[in-house]
């Protein structure tokens, strides 16, 4: 249950992020098609627009091409920079929402590559002096395993700690 909540957190920002970079694109295309077809027009006078039209098609499907054998390198840099983010997100959440929980936690680990490193350095910082303050209790730091890599979760971060829920609902 807990795995579903996070595949919904990532999939709804995945969703706008990538729903965006669509319209983006298709705003850039209609755009840029209206711009070279009307500087067509004015080269060309008048004329029979359809058959206008088809020669520009004609004149213009390198450009088409080439864009299709982009847009996969594209979404697939995309997507890779969008997990370098989205999981120090995830980890930050997680970590504040137990902070407000009053339950144990433990200084945020990200992984190599990730991006908002900076970040993680002020979320401790600030972790340490919660707990120098007795306003958060530190998880024993002895049982912590390394963090998960994309290559062996698919690019999901899941936590090492078990509810007896999950672990009931797995056993079924």
């Amino acid at each position: 249950m807990a795995e579903r909540r996070r595949r919904k957190l990532v999939a709804q920002f995945q969703y706008k992020l990538i729903a965006r970079m669509v319209i983006y694109w298709l705003i850039y295309q209609v755009t840029l098609f209206n711009l070279l077809f009307a500087c067509r027009l004015l080269e060309e006078g008048k004329g029979n627009l359809l058959e206008q039209f088809g020669l520009f098609l004609q004149d213009s499907y390198p450009m088409l091409i080439c864009f299709a054998v982009l847009v996969p390198a594209f979404a697939w840099d995309a997507v890779k920079f969008y997990h370098k983010v989205a999981g120090p997100i995830y980890r930050f959440r997680k970590t504040a929402r137990e902070i407000a929980a009053e339950e144990p936690i433990r200084r945020v680990k990200l992984r190599d590559g990730d991006e908002l490193l900076e970040l993680q350095d002020d979320f401790n910082a600030m972790i340490d002096t919660l707990a120098r303050l007795h306003a958060v209790k530190l998880a024993d730091e002895s049982n912590n395993l390394p963090a998960p890599d994309e290559s062996t979760l698919g690019g999901l971060v899941l936590s090492h700690e078990t509810t007896p829920e999950e672990l009931s609902s797995e056993a079924s």
